[in-house]
């Protein structure tokens, strides 16, 4: 025998299996789409100067932006720099010999990937030994965004000069001393002809 059912109960059953099909269906959706790599590299200053002979330190941060953890190639490209300057990579919690020019950081095996959400830094330490000025483009590379060569780069300047030799450096001291004392000598032979007029 059909019995009525009442219409609120029949709407609610065909939301609740609305709502449950959706979610079941929502979870296979989550499985199936592919991971996101993605990463942010930024460096407060760029540009700096500085004089012979003393070290000059850059300082980019690396954050993974994506959901996954990731590792990273780094390059460093020395585009127009003196020949007698050392330039030297720390990246990974290790500072590379100056010959090393690029490396894999956070794998497997070094020590691990850049979680997601993590920021690291890096550093890029300049020994300019002669006067003049440098170049130097530190490119990053994603190393498991599937089928897209995701990269993001950041270029420095240094602009280094020779230093001021000792003599010349007391010489900027001595003369505005001297300058102040004879203006308050004259001031003080003023007063004293006024006085005694």
């Amino acid at each position: 025998m059909f019995r009525y059912r009442h219409p609120l109960v029949t709407l609610g059953a065909a939301v609740l299996f609305v709502l449950l099909g959706g979610m079941l269906t929502g979870q296979g959706k989550v499985l199936a789409e592919p991971l996101s790599f993605d990463f942010t590299f930024t460096c407060d200053e760029t540009v700096k100067v500085a004089s012979v002979w003393d070290t000059v330190a850059f300082y980019p941060a690396l954050t993974n932006t994506g959901t996954e953890a990731d590792s990273y190639f780094v390059t460093l490209t020395e585009n127009d720099t003196p020949e007698e300057w050392w330039v030297r990579l720390c990246v990974g919690g290790r500072c590379r010999d100056s010959l090393v020019t690029s490396v894999w950081i956070w794998t497997a095996e070094d020590p691990w990937p850049l979680d997601s959400g993590w920021t690291d830094s890096m550093e890029l330490h300049v020994l300019p030994r002669t006067a003049g000025q440098g170049n130097f483009t530190m490119t990053v590379e994603s190393g498991s965004s599937p089928g897209v060569k995701l990269t993001k780069s950041i270029t420095f300047l240094l602009s280094a000069h020779e230093q001021i030799p000792v003599s010349n450096q007391w010489g900027l001291i001595i003369l505005p001393v001297l300058i102040v004392t004879s203006g308050l000598y004259l001031i003080y032979r003023r007063h004293r002809l006024v006085r005694q007029t």
